[in-house]
């Protein structure tokens, strides 16, 4: 049996996991009564910011595959949060848009998420909280980073 040494939190990426875990309570509860998900909020942001994106587009910037994008757009077009168009110059292409009932719960999503913040960085001063940005921001590149040398190799294959 392997003996632990009462440090529970010795990895980086156990407690970003933990970190995770509780955002995704925290958002499920908050964002409960729209009938949509953390992941399905990520997806009207990115739209929000531009929009007639095609889910292609979109499964890009998000860093997900196409399945997990397919099964996003058929929830939020069923809750009417976004709408779909024949794209102009590809017809099999779809272009995607935020629909007013969106625009219309973006400022209280932004709210939500800047609650969340608040929460993490509760007890930090100033200078603290741009440290763990840049320490996060870092983080995220080196991450990235892994995962494109991932892709490559996988390619190579």
């Amino acid at each position: 049996m392997k003996q632990t040494t009462g440090r529970k939190h010795e990895s980086a990426g156990a407690l970003i996991y933990e970190l995770s875990k509780a955002a995704q309570v925290f958002f499920q509860y908050q964002f409960g009564p729209y009938s949509i998900g953390p992941a399905q909020i990520r997806t009207l942001i990115v739209l929000s910011r531009t929009e007639g994106l095609t889910q292609n587009e979109i499964a890009e910037q998000l860093n997900l595959d196409k399945s997990s994008i397919t099964s996003q757009m058929k929830i939020l077009e069923g809750n009417g949060y976004i709408v779909r168009q024949r794209h102009p110059e590809d017809s099999r292409k779809q272009r995607i848009s935020i629909t007013q009932k969106t625009r219309d719960l973006l400022d209280p999503l932004m709210t939500v998420f800047a609650s969340w913040t608040t929460t993490l960085l509760g007890g930090f001063d100033r200078t603290e909280r741009a440290q763990v940005m840049d320490y996060l921001k870092r983080m995220n590149a080196n991450a990235a980073k892994k995962l494109n040398e991932i892709q490559e190799q996988d390619e190579r294959l």
